[in-house]
């Protein structure tokens, strides 16, 4: 079996495990939470709607020097402050509660199994399965956060870019270029640029993706080594070439790892920074045009710029979160792993889950 056949395997398992927690004892509050957080994504939404449409009122009261409109913007800025801190705090809490009770059923799921099959830590070594506790609960905890993260990001990356698109649709208009019309010319470049972006991006985030798994398997070797050997080291071992020798290796190999993934982060920052400074300025020069013309005013630019940069953010989300996702796929697959092993144990002794629920009981 391939290493990626064996990843994507690793993943499915993964998935399958935690996708037991919206069909067991927990539903109810699953839903629930699971509900709160995606109304509370459509919420955040409608207040950057809205703040798109405050600002080009703000901006068309600037040009048209109307103090009494812009005193009425302010007033309505301070509303519109309030309810995205209030919106943000309840997404907030419905996500980190979702988080956390998810990760508590599958720590407890794990857990209880792992008991029940009676598997011991030596055992699992010959199956390459290392430092299980680290796996239950730093992995465990990774694995369910960052899923959750992704998750309500790919939710609302979905939702916003969608709504900014048709109002970029409706505010571009048409455009002439060597005589012929193009309605909607925004839309064409912002998915343009934001394509460039986001190859260049993802070329520099492919890379990093097997580079985070393999620090992230030396962590765990790193841990396991300490968890195993370091209580058992005498102070004269501690204190000769030979005593230290394996400790160092397994240290330097943690280095190297993260040498490696702070190269690939770091011209990735290189590349957002230059990213970040050029954007803003994009959709302002598209509009000058018709600006000069007298086709749009300040108000219109203004709002067009803050909806390009919603759609552009959006649209790069996948190149965004490369780094995260690569986390998240080392943590999941360890996890799996572990998983596997236990139940092909639970499989070969045949214990049924009525001793599993003794267990909990």
């Amino acid at each position: 079996m391939s290493e990626k056949t064996q990843k994507n395997r690793s993943l499915r398992h993964f998935l399958h495990l935690i996708i037991q927690y919206w069909r067991g004892s927990e539903r109810s509050k699953a839903y629930i939470l699971g509900f709160g957080f995606f109304v509370s994504l459509i919420v955040n939404l409608s207040m950057a709607l809205l703040i798109n449409r405050w600002s080009k009122d703000f901006f068309d009261a600037l040009q048209q020097h109307r103090m009494s409109a812009i005193v009425h913007s302010i007033e309505q800025l301070a509303l519109l402050a309030c309810g995205t801190a209030l919106a943000a705090i309840v997404t907030v809490q419905f996500r980190m509660r979702l988080q956390l009770s998810w990760r508590l059923w599958m720590m407890s799921h794990l857990v209880d199994h792992w008991i029940v099959s009676g598997i011991s830590r030596g055992r699992l070594m010959e199956f390459f399965i290392d430092n299980p506790e680290a796996r239950i609960a730093d992995d465990g905890r990774i694995a369910i956060e960052l899923f959750v993260e992704m998750a309500g990001g790919l939710i609302y990356t979905i939702l916003i870019s969608t709504s900014f698109i048709i109002v970029l649709w409706n505010i571009g208009g048409e455009f002439f270029v060597f005589g012929f019309q193009i309605y909607g010319f925004l839309v064409y470049c912002v998915i343009f640029y934001t394509g460039l972006t986001s190859l260049g991006m993802l070329a520099l985030c492919v890379p990093l993706v097997k580079t985070v798994e393999d620090k992230a398997a030396a962590e765990g070797n790193f841990r396991y080594f300490l968890t195993e050997n370091v209580q058992t080291v005498q102070p004269d071992e501690a204190d000769s070439e030979g005593g230290n020798n394996s400790l160092e290796t397994f240290f330097e190999a943690l280095l190297i790892k993260w040498l490696r993934v702070i190269h690939g982060q770091t011209k990735i920052i290189s590349f957002a920074t230059t990213n970040n400074l050029i954007a803003p300025v994009i959709p302002v020069v598209l509009c000058a045009p018709k600006y000069l013309s007298g086709e749009m005013s300040l108000g219109d630019i203004m709002q067009t710029a803050a909806a390009f940069l919603q759609v552009q953010t959006s649209l790069n989300w996948l190149a965004d979160n490369a780094f995260s996702i690569a986390n998240w796929s080392a943590s999941a697959r360890r996890v799996a792993a572990l998983d596997a092993t236990i139940h092909r144990q639970l499989d070969e002794e045949n214990i049924s889950s009525f001793s599993i629920d003794r267990i909990k009981s």
